[in-house]
């Protein structure tokens, strides 16, 4: 394994962190497509959709290239949110990265290094709105590319930004993962999340 390091963003990554973002951000679009299969309402429109076709219009040749047409139809329902949130990320906080998350001592952007290329990035900006006086941190756009995953970099990006919260006093640490991402989700419970 070789060695990586945890360093703040600088302006030149800009184009391997967006590289980093969008294929890792795209590479859920296959695991959520194969979720989206196997839920029950799935199996009820892929099997029933052409059969109530079938008994409607009578052609089996009409019944059987639905089936097709209703694959298409879920794997594009399940890749619009990630093209649209890549899309929203690419327009709002990732357009300029050194104003969103590194003008304002609230929020930071860090990036793994490893051999003069960055492996790994994660930010973390203030959660607005919350009730009661206390302080959220948001962690946000963990990616670690596909050929460094399961070298601990994702962890060590997660306790960089985690140590970041306690010195700046944040009450509690918040963050969101796809239900299907198993990895991800061990690294947050290994962290008490």
């Amino acid at each position: 394994m070789a060695p990586y390091h945890i360093r703040k963003y600088q302006d030149q990554d800009r184009e391997e962190v967006m590289d980093m973002f969008i294929k890792g951000t795209l590479d859920h679009i296959s695991p959520g497509f194969f979720y989206v299969l196997k839920q029950p309402r799935s199996f009820l429109l892929l099997l029933g959709g052409p059969g109530a076709l079938f008994l409607a219009s009578g052609s089996l040749l009409l019944s059987v290239l639905a089936f097709p047409g209703i694959l298409a139809s879920l794997w594009l329902v399940v890749r619009y949110p990630f093209n649209w949130y890549v899309d929203n990320a690419l327009h709002t906080d990732l357009q300029d990265i050194r104003k969103s998350y590194l003008n304002d001592r609230r929020s930071c952007f860090w990036v793994a290094e490893s051999e003069g290329q960055v492996v790994g990035m994660v930010c973390a900006c203030l959660v607005q709105g919350v009730s009661g006086g206390q302080k959220h941190l948001e962690l946000l756009h963990l990616s670690v590319r596909p050929e460094q995953r399961g070298k601990g970099i994702a962890k060590s990006l997660t306790q960089t930004l985690l140590q970041f919260a306690k010195d700046q006093g944040y009450d509690a640490v918040v963050l969101n993962t796809l239900c299907y991402n198993y990895p991800a989700q061990r690294v947050y419970e290994q962290l008490g999340f």
